[in-house]
């Protein structure tokens, strides 16, 4: 597995993919009438609080591809710069990964655990629930990553 961390283009790859995969789902979305139909919270009727209102309008709107935009730029910095380092990384720098990995997933974990709460205490509007849990994991494996590659340039 340490051999396989090593390489910046495996990190790259992966993220890449990882992005992609994302993105594409939220560019898809946005611009689809029945996602917006699927929405609860911003259908009539319903006294939300305002926070899954705005989060339910948000997505009704199609705006929700700009954060696929925001991240997708991300990843390209995160790729541009594992791609401008030439050399493998070293025993500290895999282990740095797998920390960065790990962190990762300790606040995804913590996201559905709250995910799982939220559904609990109220299954209405599972979509608004179940695309910002993606949100916070999207934003949490992009930005762990970007801190890696970054924490790696200067050591």
């Amino acid at each position: 597995m340490n051999r396989i961390l090593k390489h910046p283009a495996t990190n790259a790859v992966c993220i890449s993919v990882f992005s992609l995969f994302y993105a594409l789902i939220f560019i898809i979305t946005s611009r689809s009438v029945e996602f917006s139909g699927l929405l609860y919270y911003s259908r009539e009727n319903h006294n939300p609080s305002p926070f899954w209102e705005d989060w339910s309008e948000f997505f009704a709107s199609g705006r929700h591809e700009y954060i696929a935009y925001a991240l997708l730029g991300l990843t390209v910095l995160v790729v541009i710069l594992l791609v401008l380092r030439r050399r493998e990384y070293d025993e500290y720098h895999a282990a740095l990964l797998v920390q960065s990995l790990v962190v990762s997933l300790m606040l995804t974990l913590i996201a559905i655990a709250i995910f799982f709460l939220l559904i609990l205490s109220d299954s209405n509007g599972i979509v608004e629930k179940f695309t910002l849990f993606i949100t916070i994991h999207w934003v949490t494996v992009v930005l762990a990553d970007l801190v890696y590659v970054l924490i790696c340039r200067w050591r």
